[in-house]
């Protein structure tokens, strides 16, 4: 993420996105242990459209509560504040960042399917681990490749030549990235994260996604998002912007202590858990 490269041409953007207010004023109150939920209720309820998206996604079977929510105070009591801020934080940039030109390279619905079930992959995976902290396991594996939608949006010429660069070459989309650009979508999407004051394990699990075993502070983390990110590949769901599986790390693995039989049991639960997530890629009834 110091790559001097990287930071010189994200310095050249003079509109780089940034969470909206209300968005920021949420995240901002949930890290915050003094916030009550009247205060975390008003505050999203300054924005009508994020209100009305909580609610809908707090209803939605994604969360087992549907039709009974019908409050934003009320989604905070029996959400809790963890998965507040997940759908606050999910939904603002997926609306912020779907949009995008009649591109077949670079399908944003595609990508966010991709990204949505990393998120779950990421999710089942921590609670099968054990880690407390499975809700914001769920946001680093939804923003792993986040940094691909920033190339896109702002350097777009260059970021289409990586992706036929990587179509025609058969290389993962990292390495046409790299060749293009001199660094690639993990430390782009980092950056960003880091600039929106997100979690620095969040920051750096997305950082180090593709070398997970770099990082030791993140190693775990990083761990899951990568693997789930294989998974991703192998369920064949949604697309990353290439056609080539990444190699798995066999590190990363082995430290999450898998194996093929707990995979095949999680692999429905997961289709599954996909399938009611309707309410993170705009209640679409199509997304399978």
């Amino acid at each position: 993420m110091e790559n001097e490269k990287l930071k010189e041409r994200l310095s050249s953007i003079k509109s780089l996105p940034t969470l909206p207010v209300v968005a920021s004023n949420v995240i901002q109150l949930t890290q915050n242990p003094d916030s009550t939920a009247p205060e975390i209720a008003d505050a999203i309820s300054q924005d009508q459209s994020l209100s009305s998206k909580v609610l809908m996604t707090a209803n939605s079977a994604y969360y087992g509560f549907p039709g009974k929510i019908n409050t934003i105070n009320y989604a905070i009591v029996v959400l809790g504040l963890n998965n507040i801020k997940n759908i606050v934080l999910s939904t603002s940039i997926m609306e912020r960042f779907s949009e995008s030109d009649d591109d077949f390279l670079f399908d944003r619905k595609q990508f966010w399917q991709h990204s949505l079930l990393c998120g779950i992959i990421s999710k089942k995976i921590s609670e099968h681990m054990g880690i407390k902290n499975f809700e914001e396991m769920f946001m680093c594996g939804l923003l792993h490749d986040f940094g691909k939608v920033v190339l896109d949006t702002y350097f777009h010429e260059e970021f289409v030549q990586a992706l036929e660069m990587a179509k025609t070459q058969e290389i993962p989309i990292k390495d046409a990235e790299y060749k293009i650009f001199g660094f690639n979508h993990s430390g782009v999407g980092a950056l960003l994260l880091k600039r929106w004051s997100l979690p620095p394990s969040m920051v750096k699990s997305v950082e180090f996604h593709h070398k997970p075993d770099e990082k030791k502070s993140v190693k775990r983390t990083a761990s899951i998002v990568h693997v789930a990110d294989y998974l991703c590949r192998r369920i064949g769901i949604g697309s990353g912007g290439d056609d080539v599986t990444p190699t798995l790390n066999k590190k990363a693995w082995n430290l999450l202590e898998l194996n093929a039989e707990i995979i095949k049991k999680m692999t429905i639960p997961i289709i599954q858990e996909f399938k009611s997530a309707t309410g993170f890629l705009g209640n679409e009834k199509d997304s399978e």
